[in-house]
Protein backbone atom coordinates (compact mmCIF):
# COMPACT_ATOMS: atom_id res chain seq x y z
CA UNK A 1 0.00 0.00 0.00
CA UNK A 2 1.27 3.68 -0.69
CA UNK A 3 0.94 5.83 1.50
CA UNK A 4 -2.13 7.80 1.97
CA UNK A 5 -1.63 12.03 1.30
CA UNK A 6 -3.90 14.23 2.57
CA UNK A 7 -3.90 17.59 2.08
CA UNK A 8 -4.85 19.96 4.84
CA UNK A 9 -8.51 21.31 2.56
CA UNK A 10 -8.95 17.40 2.06
CA UNK A 11 -8.34 16.88 5.85
CA UNK A 12 -10.90 19.34 6.95
CA UNK A 13 -13.68 18.28 4.30
CA UNK A 14 -13.27 14.71 5.93
CA UNK A 15 -13.75 16.06 8.95
CA UNK A 16 -17.16 17.82 7.67
CA UNK A 17 -18.40 15.21 6.59
CA UNK A 18 -17.83 12.96 9.29
CA UNK A 19 -19.21 15.37 12.05
CA UNK A 20 -22.61 15.55 9.60
CA UNK A 21 -21.54 19.17 8.31
CA UNK A 22 -21.92 18.35 4.72
CA UNK A 23 -22.61 15.80 2.01
CA UNK A 24 -21.71 16.04 -1.42
CA UNK A 25 -25.21 16.99 -2.48
CA UNK A 26 -25.10 20.04 0.42
CA UNK A 27 -21.39 21.18 -0.06
CA UNK A 28 -19.88 24.11 -1.79
CA UNK A 29 -18.12 23.62 -5.62
CA UNK A 30 -15.10 23.16 -3.58
CA UNK A 31 -16.28 20.90 -0.99
CA UNK A 32 -17.56 18.27 -3.76
CA UNK A 33 -14.75 18.95 -5.59
CA UNK A 34 -12.11 17.68 -2.39
CA UNK A 35 -14.65 14.96 -1.04
CA UNK A 36 -14.99 13.54 -4.60
CA UNK A 37 -11.26 13.76 -4.84
CA UNK A 38 -11.11 12.03 -0.87
CA UNK A 39 -13.73 9.32 -2.20
CA UNK A 40 -11.72 8.53 -5.69
CA UNK A 41 -8.84 8.14 -3.81
CA UNK A 42 -10.44 5.97 -1.12
CA UNK A 43 -12.26 3.80 -3.63
CA UNK A 44 -9.14 3.01 -5.63
CA UNK A 45 -7.35 1.79 -1.97
CA UNK A 46 -10.59 -0.30 -1.20
CA UNK A 47 -9.83 -1.97 -4.30
CA UNK A 48 -6.25 -2.25 -3.81
CA UNK A 49 -6.65 -4.07 -0.34
CA UNK A 50 -9.57 -5.91 -1.11
CA UNK A 51 -11.03 -4.34 1.66
CA UNK A 52 -14.82 -4.91 1.24
CA UNK A 53 -15.37 -6.98 4.20
CA UNK A 54 -13.66 -4.65 7.00
CA UNK A 55 -15.35 -1.71 5.25
CA UNK A 56 -18.99 -2.92 5.65
CA UNK A 57 -17.79 -5.03 9.18
CA UNK A 58 -16.23 -2.15 10.66
CA UNK A 59 -17.23 0.74 9.34
CA UNK A 60 -20.50 0.10 8.49
CA UNK A 61 -19.59 0.97 4.89
CA UNK A 62 -18.62 4.37 5.25
CA UNK A 63 -16.04 4.62 2.90
CA UNK A 64 -14.65 8.39 4.39
CA UNK A 65 -14.50 7.42 7.68
CA UNK A 66 -12.58 3.98 6.55
CA UNK A 67 -10.10 5.81 4.58
CA UNK A 68 -9.44 8.19 6.99
CA UNK A 69 -8.86 5.34 9.99
CA UNK A 70 -6.27 4.12 7.57
CA UNK A 71 -4.44 7.66 7.02
CA UNK A 72 -4.58 8.13 10.80
CA UNK A 73 -2.66 4.92 11.51
CA UNK A 74 -0.54 4.96 8.79
CA UNK A 75 0.67 8.20 10.75
CA UNK A 76 0.48 7.22 13.70
CA UNK A 77 3.43 3.73 13.19
CA UNK A 78 5.34 6.34 11.50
Amino acid sequence: MNKIELTAEEIQVINQQLNGEIEVWNATDEQQKLLTGVLDKADELLEELDAYDELDEQYGGDLVKWYYAKYQAQNVSE
